[in-house]
């Protein structure tokens, strides 16, 4: 059994396609092909059910997937331990990442991905969600974590990471956090802090103009922790993605009709010209989302 058999086994495990899987390789499909033929062969069991253009993995298959992956994991981690020590090498990253989103979201798997790649160095820059793909495309950063990826674009590749609710935001002793959900009605009475990065915010103001509800804000900022801090203490409320608190003392809940939500992705330029330290990221993400 040979290193190569495994990550090309890991790279169909993670595509199900042939040839994307050998495109992620640096092989041609029939390489990659005979590479699993004998890694079955090895094994005494098939790995991969191929029907037509579709393909599934086997209980064989699934068993060892992550069996493989540690293998995989271990070796880059060795290799990497002795380019910092022989060569003293160092990679760096620079990542956008929204404002908006919540650091606990992305700070597990960024632990995660500097145990995996002990050479790298990643430098985690604030942007706007209109700014990550200009900042992208230009090579100002290397990858970003952004808030619903614009698709269409064949130069960025995009690993879909989680979605979120739009919720309101409330103290904990608010008297609206008994209830399971908020009427529009008691919203508008509400004393409104106006989160001036949110990306629901024209969506939602447009939501409350077209049922004639004007909410005036009594205080507005671009602080996340300011607002969110504000209506921690009762100064009012504020509409919030659900996972993105970042202050104690919150309690969300949805309101009535207002049916909102956003994906949370990683988006980095595509194909086998980006930096090896680069692709290695967007694998260690895409199997992080899976586990």
């Amino acid at each position: 059994m040979e290193f190569n058999q495994i990550r090309y086994f890991l790279n169909l495990a993670d595509t199900l396609n042939f040839t994307e899987a050998a495109m992620r390789s640096g092989v041609s499909q029939p390489t990659l092909t005979r590479a699993i033929q004998r890694l079955e062969q090895e094994l005494g069991g098939t790995l991969v059910y191929r029907d037509g253009k579709d393909s599934r993995l086997t209980a064989l298959g699934r068993d060892i997937r992550s069996e493989f992956a540690a293998i995989v994991d271990r070796e880059q981690r060795v290799r990497a331990i002795s380019l910092n020590r022989v060569r003293g090498r160092r990679e760096t990253l620079t990542l956008g990442i929204v404002n908006t989103i919540a650091p606990a979201l992305i700070t597990g798997f960024l632990n995660h991905a500097l145990r995996q790649m002990p050479m790298l160095e990643l430098v985690l820059q604030p942007i706007t969600r209109d700014q990550g793909l200009d900042l992208l495309l230009s090579g100002q950063i290397d990858g970003c974590f952004c808030t619903d990826p614009i698709a269409g674009n064949t130069k960025v590749a995009t690993v879909e990471m989680f979605n979120e609710r739009l919720l309101l935001a409330m103290a904990q002793g608010h008297s609206l956090a008994n209830q399971a959900s908020v009427s529009l009605v008691e919203l508008s009475e509400q004393p409104y802090l106006d989160r001036l990065q949110c990306e629901f915010r024209t969506r939602v103001q447009n939501h409350l103009h077209e049922r004639a509800i004007i909410m005036i804000p009594r205080l507005r900022s671009e602080r996340e922790d300011l607002i969110q801090q504000a209506v921690a203490e009762g100064v009012g409320v504020c509409m919030l993605p659900e996972r993105s608190a970042i202050v104690n003392g919150l309690t969300l809940r949805p309101v009535d009709t207002l049916e909102l939500s956003r994906s949370v992705a990683f988006q980095s330029i595509s194909g086998s010209g980006t930096a090896a330290a680069l692709r290695q990221l967007r694998v260690l993400i895409e199997r992080y989302v899976r586990s």
